[in-house]
């Protein structure tokens, strides 16, 4: 039977577990926290298994006559806070390497439940310098970079009031990027914005599914197909709201005026991508709360994952495909160099640094060549999106696959070094 002590170590793990569900942490750094915990504590026999809705975790004394005993948790009500994840790992880590009693690590754990992320006006700054840096990006002029700049913040404390409505995804997705559309096409009407596409681009990618596909490729990498295609739905779930959200408000707007007017685009110099990329990233990094000793690297690594993908399509003639897999790849080499350098998670860096990636200009063109009825070119468009996505998610498979292989070399090799001496 199942002893006290035993039973707060068990609650301890899965309160732990929760608050890394719950903050965006990808499943298999959920059943590792777990598992390590149990471990640190002297249970011999623990199985885990996590879903982004549930965890399932089981313990025996190991031999055959003992009891096996499961307990579950129900996971509701996800979003994405970093720091959260920073501090749960320092947890962990702690945790598992010292003498820790269950109650000093239950006082940890309430302390960082009570930790509060960051308040509205950094998290609305974060979105104004995602859209006066993106814009300029898709070919839009200063006014349009200003204009866009407000039609994010509008759109996202339009997101925090319908929040507290308690709407699904989809429907919550779905209005925020409708309010996009509606407000950068009033601007156009008011001769505040000269080119609508780069401001609806700029502010909608404040919703992309970034977070989603790193998380989706990360797990599946890890064999949790489960985890994996379940986010990889959640992705595409969102993808479909954000283009539903937009088409509309466009649609509504073309039977208005008769049809779309002409769009206009500029391009910058290559290295003021690298300058853009780097605010954007640090809007991206308040946004989803990466602790602030971290804030200059993720933006270095998301201005480098921009800076080599424009590069490459621009002046090196890629596909962009191509690009995007090779920008996905420096983006998780730099992470990884990060994340040793400042010990803490690779998902700190990852995630706010491959946002930027996340094929917005494909989206919008394949939504707008539908509402046009041009349905060859909507269906080369959309395939070309889903091909850019799925390529990023590879970058960033192959080269996490790759470091784990070198990591687990390494540590190979020390061991026989050690046993020779």
């Amino acid at each position: 039977m199942i002893d006290q002590k035993q039973k707060r170590i068990l609650i301890l793990a899965l309160f732990a577990g929760e608050l890394m569900m719950k903050s965006g942490a990808e499943v298999y750094r959920v059943e590792d926290t777990i598992t390590r915990i149990c471990h640190a504590c002297k249970i011999p026999y623990v199985e885990c298994f996590a879903t982004t809705t549930g965890i399932f975790l089981s313990i025996d004394r190991g031999d055959r006559n003992g009891d096996m005993h499961t307990f579950i948790k129900r996971i509701a009500g996800t979003s994405i806070d970093l720091e959260r994840i920073s501090a749960l790992n320092e947890f962990s880590r702690t945790f598992t390497s010292t003498d820790m009693s269950v109650e000093e690590g239950f006082e940890r754990l309430r302390a960082i439940e009570r930790k509060r992320p960051y308040g509205l006006p950094l998290n609305a700054l974060g979105a104004l310098f995602i859209g006066v840096t993106l814009c300029p990006c898709f070919g839009g002029r200063v006014l349009d970079s200003l204009s866009c700049a407000l039609v994010t913040v509008l759109a996202y404390l339009f997101s925090l009031c319908i929040g507290r409505l308690h709407l699904n995804t989809f429907t919550g997705t779905f209005l925020c990027c409708f309010v996009c559309a509606l407000l950068a096409v009033a601007g156009w009407e008011l001769d505040l914005v000269s080119s609508v596409a780069p401001v609806i681009i700029g502010a909608i990618t404040l919703f992309m599914p970034g977070v989603a596909i790193t998380n989706a490729a990360r797990d599946l990498l890890s064999g949790d197909m489960l985890a994996g295609v379940a986010r990889s739905a959640e992705a595409f779930i969102t993808a479909v709201a954000i283009a539903g959200g937009v088409g509309i408000a466009l649609k509504i707007w073309s039977m208005a005026r008769g049809g779309f007017p002409a769009e206009t685009a500029i391009r910058y110099p290559l290295y003021a991508f690298f300058i853009l990329a780097f605010f954007t990233t640090l809007g991206f990094c308040f946004q989803f709360h990466v602790p602030r000793k971290h804030w200059a690297a993720a933006s270095f690594v998301g201005a480098c994952g921009f800076w080599l993908y424009q590069y490459g399509t621009l002046l090196l003639g890629y596909s962009a495909p191509s690009a995007g897999f090779l920008s996905a790849g420096l983006v998780a080499l730099l992470a990884e160099l990060c994340s040793r350098a400042g010990k803490d998670a690779t998902t700190l860096f990852i995630i706010p640094g491959i946002v930027p990636l996340v094929p917005g200009t494909g989206m919008y063109a394949t939504m707008l060549y539908m509402l046009q009825s041009d349905f060859s070119n909507a269906a080369e468009m959309g395939v070309r999106s889903l091909l850019i996505a799925g390529c990023i998610a590879i970058g960033l498979i192959s080269v996490a696959s790759l470091t784990r292989m070198a990591v687990a070399a390494q540590k190979k090799a020390a061991g026989l070094f050690r046993g020779k001496r």
